[in-house]
């Protein structure tokens, strides 16, 4: 069974946040995921955002993903240290699942076998859709001729959506945005209940 997560959302500096989590877990040596949303790309900011950031109006903000045990510890801590520490805890959501989009277009063999190993046999609980098969063209004239011509031996194609629980898409997330042939869209979470 998969754990329960929650996103987590912090009022403050980024890097004093994740030093700060970091030193509490190891220093309590608590064992347990926690995931940053800058990690994923999950605390983008649109540009009213920043330019109200930048004009002093708002803090800023970080996600944190964490397991369910975490959560309460997490805002304990951080509320004991209110008074020394310019970080406030402004939202918590539960987080059901995670999702993302992608595309792939590659030249090469050797990539579209690895990548084919990842979309085939995704973790368990988690959906590709559809169902991996790539558009593949083999051309024999384009043997030899080089990489940046307009002809190629082989070429392969795809475009799908990935979805399924956090810490299993996450994972393949970062797997597959390894492959500079792979055009990754947003990660996207689904929410459960909001706590604060």
């Amino acid at each position: 069974m998969n754990p329960t997560y929650y996103e987590v959302t912090v009022e403050g500096s980024h890097d004093l946040l994740k030093g700060f989590i970091i030193g509490y877990l190891e220093g309590r040596e608590i064992s347990g995921e926690t995931f940053f949303g800058d990690d994923y790309e999950l605390d983008e900011e649109n540009p009213l955002e920043l330019l109200f950031r930048m004009m002093g109006h708002r803090e800023e903000s970080t996600t944190v993903i964490v397991e369910a045990e975490l959560r309460s510890l997490l805002r304990e801590a951080l509320q004991r240290r209110r008074d020394t520490l310019p970080l406030k805890v402004v939202s918590v959501r539960e987080v059901m699942g995670a999702s993302f989009g992608f595309s792939v277009k590659t030249y090469s063999r050797d990539i579209g076998r690895s990548l084919r190993d990842l979309f085939s046999a995704p973790p368990e609980g988690v959906a590709v859709d559809p169902p991996f098969a790539p558009e593949e063209k083999i051309d024999p004239d384009g043997k030899g001729v080089e990489a940046y011509a307009p002809l190629h031996e082989y070429e392969m194609r795809w475009k799908g959506r990935v979805s399924g629980p956090i810490r299993e898409v996450f994972a393949l997330y970062h797997k597959v945005g390894r492959f500079e042939v792979v055009k990754l869209g947003d990660l996207h979470l689904d929410y459960g209940e909001r706590i604060l």
